[in-house]
């Protein structure tokens, strides 16, 4: 009875569900972490090969977080739907995921001893109500001058696979890493803080949940 009397009393819209749209391991993880109910549902949406004269590297991560929330809202139909996704820059080049592992090995190689930049797009779209929230997130990453034979073991690992760049900072990639300047969850793929800003702006703060969850 308390806790009815005083959710009435804050007069908070009812807070909805949350849809990740991804199946990466990574982004459920973080989501885990922050013990906050969600379910994750696939997208279907095959995200286009960059395109400079069509978008910039920030417009181009912000418009497939955009398609893949908008293609789970179509599945859900009610909810608030989380799309994301995490590209790097480099020198004017963007580096999604490896093709294959000569690819993955051609991308590490061209870090090594350079600062890059890790981008991600995040979109939170109403599926109800249609109305989205947008934020571009960057982080600054400097990587070691890694060794040739070094490489290779990484890549003997498999941690390139399905991953921005070809590396993965929570999975020994964090050995190349010299310095980070931003949020290192943006590095992992779902930056945190900027999430929960946004989630602010849609009356829905992460803190709430937290203790909505553990109540």
């Amino acid at each position: 009875m308390l806790h009815c009397q005083t959710f009435m009393k804050s007069k908070k819209k009812p807070y909805q569900d949350l849809i990740l749209a991804s199946k990466s391991p990574r982004r459920i993880k973080t989501l885990q972490d922050l013990k906050i109910p969600f379910k994750a549902v696939v997208s279907d949406f095959i995200e286009p090969r960059f395109d400079r004269n069509k978008f910039t590297p920030e417009e181009y991560a912000l418009y497939n977080a955009r398609q893949k929330a908008y293609d789970v809202a179509g599945k859900v139909k009610k909810g608030i739907v989380i799309g994301m996704d995490t590209i790097g820059e480099h020198s004017g080049e963007v580096l999604g995921k490896p093709d294959d592992r000569n690819h993955a090995r051609k991308m590490i190689k061209s870090l090594r001893g350079e600062t890059h930049s890790v981008i991600t797009g995040i979109c939170l779209y109403d599926a109800e109500n249609k109305k989205e929230t947008t934020a571009v997130e960057i982080t600054r990453v400097t990587f070691t001058h890694m060794t040739d034979e070094e490489i290779e073991i990484y890549l003997d690992l498999g941690m390139w696979k399905d991953v921005a760049c070809a590396y993965a900072i929570q999975e020994r990639g964090e050995l190349f890493i010299e310095r980070i300047e931003g949020d290192y969850f943006n590095v992992v793929g779902f930056p945190v803080f900027r999430f929960g800003q946004l989630m602010k702006q849609i009356k829905m703060p992460l803190w709430d949940l937290i203790k909505k969850a553990k109540v």
